[in-house]
């Protein structure tokens, strides 16, 4: 069988052209293929950790009401001051003597003042306050405090001059405040109202004694500052008892004047007394004769 040439180119046209297919067809599936492995990275979302579940709520415990009240504004009644009688002034004046007696000072001095404070007024109240004025000045003299041991020393001697001239205590006791008040004075250093205390708490007991004895013989008593008359003296302007007001319805600054005027006026009218008299005529002529003896 003979074939053209013109056969032949044909199909060897025919099976270049079959051949070029399958290569492009060839290229299309392998370029198609390496787009479908070329996928691009796949992101992954990273999600928040979930949250820890909550307890559930324990059971609520209710805690008991307590009501504040509001403080008032309405000031509390003042406590009740103790009755102003002479046995709760007495009851105050054992229950500082018992302090005193233990050694707690501070403790017998306020039930000592409360005595004072505490006694009646006027004469019902005095012998309280003398007894409680002498307890504060020993107090005072154990606390080296010589200041208020005079104070409370001249108050005593105030009341005990006045519970004297009403009859409600010895001459002794008179006296024995007197002299008190005369050393807490000189302890201050004022040397002659001291010294005149001193003679008057001793003339006290001179004429107490004096009174008893013209009593047992039946005679007046005879002294010689009596005729002496009344004697102008200077007494000071001191005032001691004023120094605590404790003391300003018991005793006045007065009182205290009277008391060392008093004292005063009876050293000066013993000193005059006790002076020699004066000399006479004849007496004054005879000595004058002696002395130009003498001289010549």
């Amino acid at each position: 069988m003979k074939v053209s040439k013109t056969t032949l180119f044909l199909c060897a046209g025919m099976a270049a052209s079959l051949g070029s297919l399958a290569l492009a067809q060839t290229a299309g599936q392998k370029h198609s293929k390496s787009k479908r492995t070329q996928r691009p990275p796949v992101v992954q979302k990273v999600m928040p950790p979930a949250p820890a579940p909550t307890p559930a709520p324990a059971a609520e415990v209710v805690a008991p009401v307590v009501e504040v009240l509001a403080p008032s504004t309405t000031p509390e009644p003042a406590p009740p001051a103790p009755p102003i009688t002479d046995e709760a002034a007495r009851a105050s004046l054992k229950a500082g003597t018992a302090a005193n007696a233990t050694g707690d000072l501070r403790q017998a001095e306020q039930a000592f003042r409360t005595a004072l404070t505490l006694a009646p007024p006027g004469e019902a109240g005095d012998p309280i306050a003398w007894e409680a004025s002498k307890r504060l000045g020993f107090l005072a003299f154990e606390k080296r405090d010589p200041r208020s041991a005079e104070t409370f020393f001249g108050a005593e001697a105030v009341l005990a001059r006045r519970l004297y001239f009403s009859g409600k205590i010895s001459p002794r006791a008179f006296a024995d405040s007197v002299q008190r008040f005369a050393s807490a004075t000189g302890s201050m250093g004022r040397s002659g109202e001291s010294a005149a205390l001193s003679f008057y708490a001793q003339e006290i007991k001179s004429r107490a004694q004096a009174e008893v004895s013209s009593q047992l013989l039946n005679r007046d008593t005879n002294d010689p500052a009596d005729s002496v008359g009344n004697v102008r003296v200077a007494a000071s302007g001191l005032c001691v008892v004023g120094r605590d007001p404790i003391l300003k319805d018991r005793v006045s600054c007065e009182d205290e004047e009277g008391a060392r005027g008093e004292a005063l006026a009876l050293q000066a009218r013993q000193i005059k007394a006790s002076a020699p008299p004066p000399p006479t005529k004849a007496e004054r002529e005879a000595k004058e004769a002696k002395n130009k003896g003498k001289g010549g």
